[in-house]
Parts: structure tokens; sequence; C-alpha cells
């Protein structure tokens, strides 16, 4: 019986998440599919940008991403409280930001007018302002608007109807800077270990082409925290300890060979929490935050995942 989501998402406190979302029946999302010989790299496009897109007005900050043939992976920071600091003008504008109304063709100063016309709509609708509220604070409603479009395109892209992307995504909780550091070197080592490519400087898809194209672009980068990638938060996400050179440093020296056995220990140890992360765990982190996490939610002693060590 699976976990109820809300057992999985804390509602009060902010906290890392690994999301990942599969297709059904193993369709194919992105990339060329031997099967029928066509090509949906583009999709990758879409889902990117779709991302990006709802990122910059929900209550989340994206720290990593890469998008498979048939799933994709997240690694996000949500505050639940978040969007109850948000003004009634905030809430509005980023309702209406993420969800622009259909204007059509008219001139600038025009569709200015009818944004401006929807967010006073809004406003006015104590009960709509509400569900935009609830909604734009919601992990589940964010992954619901990531996905619903991609699936309607790629439904018709297909001459098909129905379902998409499977109901329920995974969701494991990462509880320390380790769990973080590892679930995202996880997240960008994703094509590296499915032998799509040998480094990942070489797929475009994934979080950690556009991090090592930061630092080969700006050197000084490299000596700075890891910053999310987008963010909707107004209270920014805690600061990782990490640098972006030392946070490269982990994900090339664990995609060398990702099947050798002579690393050195502090190698061997990143390579372990990383692939730990397949287990696919309710939540990740010290043997501390697993028992403290265990005991929020009232859970049995058998029901506590393993440490991330």
């Amino acid at each position: 019986m699976a976990t109820p989501r809300s057992q999985l998402i804390d509602p009060d406190h902010p906290l890392h998440y690994h999301l990942v979302s599969r297709c059904v029946r193993k369709s194919w999302l992105c990339g060329f599919d031997r099967q029928t010989n066509k090509d949906y790299e583009h999709r990758k496009v879409w889902l990117r940008n779709r991302l990006m897109h709802l990122a910059r007005y929900f209550a989340v900050a994206v720290d990593a991403y890469a998008i498979m043939s048939n799933h994709f992976h997240v690694v996000i920071y949500y505050d639940p409280r978040e969007s109850q600091r948000w003004s009634d003008e905030e809430v509005a504008a980023r309702w209406v930001a993420a969800f622009p109304p259909r204007i059509g063709d008219h001139r600038a100063a025009n569709k200015q007018a009818v944004i401006e016309l929807h967010q006073r709509i809004l406003i006015e609708d104590s009960q709509r302002l509400r569900h935009a509220r609830e909604t734009l604070g919601s992990l589940s409603m964010f992954m619901k608007y990531l996905k619903q479009p991609i699936a309607y395109r790629a439904n018709i892209e297909d001459e098909c109807s129905g379902h998409f992307f499977e109901g329920r995504f995974y969701s494991g909780a990462l509880l320390d800077e380790d769990a973080v550091i590892a679930a995202m070197a996880y997240v960008d080592l994703n094509p590296v270990t499915a032998k799509i490519v040998s480094d990942i400087k070489e797929y475009r898809a994934a979080s950690g082409y556009q991090r090592a194209s930061v630092a080969r672009n700006s050197a000084e980068r490299l000596h700075e925290a890891i910053e999310p990638l987008v963010s909707g938060l107004t209270t920014p996400r805690p600061a990782l300890e990490s640098t972006l050179g030392a946070y490269l440093g982990i994900v090339e020296s664990c995609q060398i060979d990702y099947e050798a056995h002579d690393r050195n220990d502090r190698t061997c140890r990143w390579f372990n929490r990383i692939t730990s992360l397949q287990k696919r765990q309710r939540a990740f982190g010290s043997i501390k935050k697993l028992s403290e996490w265990k005991v929020q939610r009232g859970w049995r002693l058998c029901d506590t995942p393993l440490p991330i060590s």
C-alpha cells in the first residue's frame, strides 16, 4: 500500500525532495524510439521550458533535473508555508503569470490591460484567490501542472488519448546537505549511468550540462555556493556549504568509471551515497535525521529507511 503523500511531504517545514515521474506503459517521452522509429527529442525542450516557467511562480526552487527517455528527475526545495506569506496582489500576479490568459494578437498595451484585469478579478474573488494560493503553494499541484500540458501535447502528436504519465510520482525527502548533494549528483549522472553519454557536459537535457557551462564560462563561480537553477521563493532557500567546484569534482570523479572499485576513500563514500538513491526510499539522510523523521510520522522501526553514509 502506498504511503499517503501527506506523510512523505512535510506540511510545516521546508525541505529538499528528489522527485521522479514516469510515463505509463513505458511510453517514450523523449529521444529516439527504436520500436516506432520516431524521434521525440524535441519533447525535452517542452518539459525543460515548462519546468523553468512554473518554478518561477510556485513555492519551489529547482536545484537539479534530468529528462530521460521515459521518465524525468527533479531535485527541488519546497517551502509549504511560502505562499501564505504572499500578499493577495502577489498571488494574483503569480497566478496570471503562471497560467496566462489567452489574449490573442492584441497590441502590447492591450495585453497588459487584459493581464491587469484578470489580476483584479482574481483579487476580488476570495474563493478563487484562496484556490490560487493553495495551488501555488502545493508540491503535488506543481507536478500536476508541470506534466499536464506535456501529456496533452504528446497525445496530440501521437494521435491518441488517455494518461501519458503515471498518476503518482515518487518523492524522497532529503534531510541533510549530504543527501541533497548526493541526489543532485545522482540526477546529473543519470544520462551517464544509462550509457547515453560518457560525460555530463554532453547531455543538454540535464542540469549537469547547465552547471558545467556556467563553470566553463565563469571560473570565479567555482568558488561560490551552489545556487538554484530557478526559484519562485521570496525567502531564499538556505545556502549549501558545497561550492560549485566541489560539486562538479564529486560528479566528475564518479562518472570516470561508474563500475570502478579503485577509487580513493572519499570518492567511494560519495559514490555509495549517490548509488543509494536507487533504493527509492521515503527519506535520505544521517541516522539522527532519519530517526527524527520517523518519530515525527509515528512510523515503526521497520519503516525507517537506511541512512546515507
